[in-house]
């Protein structure tokens, strides 16, 4: 089948090289996972494994509850305790920063060698070796490309976890980062034994009554701005409270606020603690790495994300006005 295009082969021929070497790897990914992140660490150490080498795995706070279903989840850590040093290699997936995998920077040692594979074009090459793909529709695509060059196979149980990574970064195929080459990969995927409903339903089709009042809360909380081509909506810890659910990370509200008919920029505003998270969703018409740049965030041209040290009041103003500058007359 067509390769993945790649804009940088000399960088995944050096991961390669590198996992080749390599027996002992520790993989670590961004704090608050989503089915990219924990799919591709996943994956990946399915395919580590499959060739004698030992692996550890963690992520702060370890593996969400709505990703639990995902073949190996339960081996992951959530603490640095987990970790089990000397490693050869310290994997960091899906994450733009080292900073990103937050409570888990302690659990690399100390002048680890970093293998740092992205999909961000606003990844910050922190690693010792560097594949970045910023064009790419998912970690779990390149995750897919590297098992193609090692010449690694996949079973079903590492393929189940690379369709997970790359039908939600891709929005169920719906993003503009959706290439031929992605959905050739999704099929060789059903090919190794995955069950596309049997997927949806595990993420999409599990929702209990609480967590639909919170979207409820969400909409109700929906407003407007540019003639209806800004929307954005907040959550706050106290919509959950009331809603009886813990606090998530937000994907499902920001991409409900994108549905709106007319919207080219979609945010979420979700407060924590001492702070208001970001998340952006727009169409060509802006650009969501530069508008998230403007605090300090990143991500990719059509989804990006920025922690906003301020009120939910100051965070709403500064992001609606970056919106507006960011979209043009």
């Amino acid at each position: 089948m067509p390769a993945m295009p790649l804009a940088d082969p000399a960088g995944l021929r050096a991961a390669v090289d590198e996992l080749r070497r390599g027996r002992r790897f520790l993989i670590v990914t961004h704090a608050r996972p989503d089915g990219d992140a924990l799919g591709s660490e996943l994956g990946l150490a399915r395919l580590l494994e499959s060739q004698g080498k030992t692996v550890d795995m963690v992520v702060d706070g370890g593996a969400p509850p709505d990703l639990a279903f995902l073949p190996g989840a339960a081996r992951i850590g959530g603490t640095p305790a987990h970790a089990r040093p000397p490693y050869d290699a310290v994997l960091v997936v899906d994450a733009s920063g080292l900073d990103r995998t937050e409570g888990m920077q302690a659990a690399v040692p100390k002048g680890a060698r970093i293998v740092n594979i992205d999909h961000h074009a606003s990844n910050s090459r922190f690693g010792a070796v560097n594949w970045v793909e910023g064009e790419s529709a998912s970690t779990g695509e390149m995750i897919y490309a590297l098992a193609k060059e090692a010449g690694w196979p996949l079973d079903r149980d590492s393929a189940v976890c690379l369709y997970v990574a790359v039908v939600t970064d891709t929005g169920r195929f719906m993003f503009p980062s959706t290439r031929p080459s992605t959905h050739l990969l999704a099929a060789d995927l059903l090919a190794h034994g995955v069950e596309p409903g049997t997927i949806h339903r595990a993420i999409w089709g599990q929702k209990t009554l609480p967590e639909l009042r919170i979207h409820a809360e969400a909409i109700r909380a929906v407003k407007t701005a540019a003639g209806g081509k800004i929307a954005w909506t907040r959550l706050t810890p106290e919509m959950f409270e009331q809603a009886g659910i813990v606090i998530t990370e937000g994907q499902d509200f920001v991409a409900m606020v994108k549905s709106i008919k007319g919207v080219e920029v979609a945010m979420l505003l979700r407060a924590v603690e001492g702070a208001v998270k970001l998340s952006v969703r727009t169409e060509a018409t802006c650009d969501a790495v530069a508008l998230c740049a403007r605090f300090g965030g990143g991500g990719h041209k059509r989804a990006a994300g920025a922690t906003l040290k301020m009120t939910m009041e100051e965070a709403e103003k500064a992001a609606v006005e970056a919106a507006q500058a960011e979209l043009g007359p």
